[in-house]
């Protein structure tokens, strides 16, 4: 399996998981950030259509890298802002260190989809 196919297989599987996770246990991610909110979980579970289109679109990707290519630009954004989004509050300590390791790990991804997007121009 080539490198850019492990990334999004990699990216892909990252977020059809934390789709079932939102999908399934809303509470206990909520949770992990201090959001103890009942109604947030409706706000979570409808986050779930968004993440796993996303998974969709990276699993396209790895079939296809050089069909489906321009998703990575939109994946690269999106990972981006779920990032610029969350430091602030991760900053001012309103965001636990385990709450914003998946925002460094978006980084991390948004960071290589620019690297695959640089070097198969």
């Amino acid at each position: 399996m080539s490198y850019d196919r492990v990334v999004f297989t990699f990216a892909a599987a990252w977020n059809l998981v934390v789709a079932a996770m939102l999908l399934t246990r809303p509470s206990k991610m909520l949770a992990r950030m201090g959001i103890t909110d009942p109604a947030a979980c409706l706000l979570a579970r409808s986050f779930v259509s968004s993440v796993a289109t996303w998974g969709l679109a990276y699993a396209m990707i790895a079939i296809d890298p050089t069909r489906f290519r321009d998703f990575a630009w939109l994946g690269a954004i999106s990972k981006s802002l779920y990032f610029t989004i969350n430091t602030p509050p991760f900053i001012r300590g309103r965001l636990s260190r385990q709450a914003f390791l998946p925002a460094i790990l978006d980084l991390l991804l948004a960071a290589l989809f620019l690297e695959f997007l640089w070097r198969t121009h």
